[in-house]
C-alpha cells in the first residue's frame, strides 16, 4: 500500500482570494527537513475581460531568512519558466505547477494584478522527501 500521507506536506501559503488591484503575497513555506516541494497555484474564472493592459502575472519566490524574497531562476524551476503571465480568459481557469530545484530555505508564490480586472487565486506549497519519514 502506498502512503502519501507520511511523506508529503500541503501549505497554503495564499489563502484563496480574488485580486482585484495590486497583488497577493503569499507566506512563506519552510523546506527544512524536505528534500523537495512542488508550488502550485490555483487560478479561477476571470471576472472581467483579460488582455492588453488587464493581466495577472504570477511569480515563484525563494529566500533564505523567510523576509527578504526573490524570484526563483528558471533553472531552478521544473514545469516551466518562473514568470507566468495570464492575459487571456482563455488562460484562466488553470492550476500551475512548479517544482522547486534549488537550496534556499523557503518558498512561496505572489500573484499581481495589472488593470482592474477580478481574478480569483489561491496556492500551495507541497513538500516532499522528508530526510525523516514517516511524519506524523
Amino acid at each position: 500500500m502506498k502512503d502519501l500521507y507520511h511523506d508529503f506536506r500541503s501549505t497554503a501559503v495564499l489563502r484563496p482570494i480574488t485580486v482585484s488591484a495590486g497583488s497577493g503575497n503569499g507566506t512563506g513555506t519552510d523546506l527544512l527537513g524536505y528534500e523537495g516541494c512542488l508550488m502550485v497555484c490555483h487560478v479561477g474564472a476571470s471576472g472581467g475581460l483579460l488582455g492588453g493592459s488587464n493581466y495577472v502575472t504570477i511569480q515563484f519566490l525563494e529566500s533564505s531568512n523567510n523576509t527578504v524574497f526573490s524570484a526563483i531562476a528558471d533553472t531552478d524551476l521544473i514545469g516551466g519558466n518562473n514568470t507566468h503571465v495570464i492575459n487571456a480568459n482563455a488562460n484562466a481557469n488553470t492550476s500551475i505547477q512548479r517544482t522547486y530545484t534549488g537550496s534556499a530555505r523557503y518558498v512561496t508564490v505572489t500573484v499581481a494584478n495589472t488593470g482592474g480586472v477580478t481574478l480569483p487565486v489561491a496556492a500551495e506549497v507541497i513538500k516532499g522527501f522528508p530526510i525523516h519519514a514517516p511524519i506524523a
